[in-house]
């Protein structure tokens, strides 16, 4: 069993944030009787965790859920209010990179200055210099004066700097925020070294990919608390099954009406009155899940009579690409109205959710028998989100079967020598 670098028992951390502005010599000196009002910020909460020497923890939750502040207490820029902490090896926190640089001095005496902040020797850092400005892209201009960087280079120079530390345990907060994709790559490159140096690292990330991919572990937080502790996929896709649920209670459902959305045309002779979007359990919801079944329902209303109509969606992600347009005429669906007939409803039934996460519009039509004359058009009458629980990339999950063959080396030479004869 591997001991641990990190044991936190019972971590409380517990913030007064003032509701008033008595704080302040100003405000006491105009207001001599007026108290200060504060209410309490419950940061973190009873956190209870063992990172072992070696492990590549990540933590991740929505903002405001503690996580920059535990991370702090791990760096003892805070003390904990309640509980205990240990903490065995040298620890090195990446939080607010670039503090302590001086704008006035060029990236070359940064690179001393914050060097030196991290206990390296004037001799060591003159050996590692070029190697810290080559990795940070800067080679060009590492005699400029700082102020003269942009905030990015800033940032990469303060990152080449602070992965110098020789330290067994790193605490890194969204460092992954840093540079373009090309540096990122690197960034990438140094974990993965991490990785086989066998050092401890905590990250603390909205990038659920990088987490999925990097650590060995994850922490889900939200209100304080760890609410998920276990393997990186299972606890990313339960941070998206909240995002996903989080949006279902939040967002407002569209109900059709005769100015449901901002965009319609038609002759009005059968109008669309309700739209809603069904999850698995058949009532509406905001948000559907990837593979999984929902239904959109068009509730309509004749106004004159028709003998035929056609009933058409658009689902539209919301960067304008239309990724389907069925109907229900070319979905062999006629749909028949008989002239009693003054209401009623089409379901489109989709049993295995193709689309993958991200925001969607849906448009809805009734159109006459050819589908050629609008009766009614409603552009985007409808806002849903698709949640991904795996983070796949791209628009649509194709369904796809992987498969594949080995050879060994020797079949290999045989099927050549086979066919050289």
């Amino acid at each position: 069993m591997k001991q641990n670098a990190i044991a936190l028992r019972d971590i409380n951390k517990c913030f007064r944030v003032p509701l008033d502005r008595s704080t302040t010599l100003k405000y006491k000196f105009t207001h001599p009787r007026s108290t200060s009002r504060y209410r309490e910020l419950h940061a973190v909460r009873g956190i209870t965790c063992d990172i072992p020497h070696g492990q590549f923890l990540g933590i991740t939750g929505p903002n405001g859920c503690g996580k920059s502040t535990l991370l702090k207490i791990l760096s003892r820029i805070y003390k904990p209010d309640s509980g205990s902490m240990s903490i065995q090896g040298r620890v090195s926190p990446f939080l607010e990179l670039g503090v302590g640089f001086n704008s006035e001095l060029t990236a070359r005496e940064n690179v001393f200055l914050g060097g030196a902040v991290l206990g390296l020797t004037r001799a060591e850092l003159r050996e590692r210099v070029d190697r810290i400005i080559s990795f940070a892209d800067l080679e060009d201009c590492a005699d400029q004066k700082l102020k003269n960087f942009s905030s990015g280079m800033q940032v990469r120079l303060a990152f080449s700097v602070a992965i110098q530390a020789d330290a067994g345990i790193l605490l890194m907060d969204e460092v992954l925020a840093v540079g373009d994709a090309r540096f990122q790559e690197k960034c990438f490159d140094i974990f993965s070294r991490y990785k086989r140096e066998g050092r401890t690292i905590v990250l603390v990330s909205h990038d659920l990919g990088a987490i999925t991919n990097y650590c060995d572990r994850a922490l889900l937080m939200d209100h304080g608390q760890i609410i998920d502790d276990g393997n990186p996929t299972e606890v990313t896709a339960h941070y998206r099954r909240n995002i996903g649920a989080d949006s279902d209670r939040t967002a407002t459902a569209i109900e059709g009406s005769t100015n449901v959305a901002p965009s319609r045309w038609g002759t009005q002779e059968v109008e669309v009155v309700g739209v809603r979007l069904l999850g698995p359990d058949g009532t509406p919801h905001q948000t559907v899940y990837t593979g999984q079944p929902f239904t959109v329902e068009v509730d309509f209303a004749v106004r004159t009579s028709v003998p035929e109509v056609v009933c058409g969606l658009a689902f539209r992600r919301s960067d304008g690409n239309t990724l389907s347009g069925p109907n229900s005429r070319t979905g062999g669906h006629p749909i028949r109205l008989s002239p009693e007939v003054k209401t009623g409803t089409v379901r489109y039934v989709v049993p295995d959710n193709p689309l993958l996460g991200g925001s969607y519009l849906l448009t809805a039509a009734i159109y006459d028998e050819h589908a050629a004359r609008a009766l009614d058009h409603v552009e985007d009458v409808l806002a849903f989100r698709v949640a991904d629980e795996e983070g796949r990339l791209g628009f649509v999950d194709l369904g796809g079967r992987w498969d594949h063959t080995a050879s060994s080396i020797d079949t290999m030479a045989h099927s050549a020598l086979s066919t050289s004869q």
